[in-house]
């Protein structure tokens, strides 16, 4: 069996405000065929489709045209688990016609374990277990009241997470052996994840992740994964990399570059060849460059260089620009503007740091770096900056607030 994992699309996704609908449907052109030339017999998408959970129709229509030229290419499975950034609700809305093209949806956990228990036919004959799980949300695993603690409430859903999958693997052990004892057959185990496993790196700062954690707040160990489990699938961190330095733990990172911090980051897929006593084998495939990116940080004269050298390619760049200079330049963007003018770059971000210093040596305490700069965690750590509290009283505003942005970005507004 050879698998094709894949994650974290963020189908529909801005880059400053730009719009990266060719990058896509470039992208999805080229997964189509890779999937025929690699003879995937198996597609795992890990999470994070969408990169909101109210898509436009254009993000929606690149998944489902996706999905039906598959069905048509006859990959004989599809498996499709919800990521954080995803509304289980508009996932599960298409889970029965999808069902007909192959694919299967799971876009939120159930009180019925079996749901994510997905077994695949070659023919009449059994061929692979998919323990297909989403992202588990705290009300899928909650155990408990809500009148506890943050490090409670931390505490319970780490263990309501590791609970689920325990529970998951001994119910896919059961399938495995009846399916044994029925066909004289073992089929592997293959699990999926949506989730931050402690140990593992992000890409970047500005990758796209939503910054939730704080310390150890929710971060799984890799423990979870029982030992039988042939193959986890992983997604939520756009880095690839090995997990807890097993191989057949894995994170095949996000397809494109989410932001200018993942330049010269090699974007891939992963493909899984599972053969009947063999070892695993996992190999890289390299994702193309479909849109250009480029970051330039220093003087002003550093800056037109380096504008002069991508000039001369010939090909349309998405440019990041930052001037660090101290003299202060109040028209930088004028000048970069004319710089650019005709050339087939494209500035998405100017920054003007010299404006900010320039103005607070000054004695204008209102110049602060524009708000696109900032994560919601920088606005509230500049905030709480203003308190008169103690390291232990911030960090537990800072546990608190966490657990409220989760909260929030986790509710599936389409289900209101």
């Amino acid at each position: 069996m050879r698998i094709l994992h894949t994650s974290d699309w963020h189908l529909g996704k801005l880059l400053y405000n730009q719009s990266r609908y060719d990058e896509f449907e470039c992208f999805l052109k080229w997964l189509q065929e890779s999937l025929l030339s690699h003879q995937a017999d198996v597609l795992i998408v890990a999470g994070d489709i969408f990169d909101t959970m109210t898509p436009s129709n254009k993000a929606e229509h690149l998944y489902h045209h996706f999905l039906a030229q598959a069905f048509k290419n006859h990959i004989k499975h599809i498996i499709i688990v919800a990521g954080n950034h995803d509304s289980p609700t508009s996932l599960q809305k298409t889970k029965e016609v999808l069902g007909v093209l192959n694919t299967h949806v799971i876009g939120s956990a159930t009180d019925n374990l079996e749901d994510e228990l997905i077994t695949l036919y070659d023919g009449e004959t059994p061929s692979a277990i998919i323990i297909a799980t989403p992202y588990l949300r705290d009300r899928d695993v909650r155990t408990s009241g809500d009148a506890q603690s943050i490090e409670q409430k931390n505490s319970d859903l780490l263990q309501g997470v590791a609970d689920h999958y325990h529970l998951l693997a001994n119910l896919a052990k059961q399938k495995q052996q009846y399916i044994k004892d029925t066909y004289q057959i073992t089929i592997p185990i293959i699990a999926t994840g949506h989730l931050f496993v402690a140990g593992s790196s992000v890409s970047s700062a500005d990758d796209g992740m939503r910054d939730l954690q704080v310390g150890t707040l929710g971060q799984i160990s890799a423990s979870i994964f029982d030992d039988d489990i042939d193959y986890v699938a992983l997604g939520h961190i756009h880095a690839s990399q090995i997990v807890a330095k097993q191989s057949r733990i894995r994170y095949c990172g996000s397809p494109i570059a989410m932001g200018f911090g993942e330049i010269g980051r090699h974007k891939q897929v992963l493909i899984v060849d599972i053969a009947d006593g063999q070892p695993i084998q996992v190999n890289a495939l390299s994702v193309p460059i479909f849109q250009s990116l480029a970051k330039i940080s220093g003087e002003l004269d550093f800056i037109y260089d380096n504008l002069a050298k991508l000039s001369e390619y010939d090909q349309d760049i998405w440019l990041e620009i930052e001037y660090t200079g101290s003299k202060v330049l109040p028209d930088l963007r004028q000048l970069i503007t004319d710089a650019i003018s005709e050339t087939r770059l494209t500035a998405l971000s100017i920054k003007n740091r010299s404006t900010y210093k320039g103005s607070l040596s000054q004695g204008v305490t209102s110049a602060v770096p524009k708000l696109e700069m900032l994560s919601a965690t920088d606005v509230f750590d500049k905030r709480l900056e203003k308190e008169a509290l103690n390291d232990d009283e911030k960090t537990a505003l800072k546990h608190a607030y966490q657990t409220l942005l989760k909260e929030l970005q986790e509710t599936d507004t389409k289900a209101q």
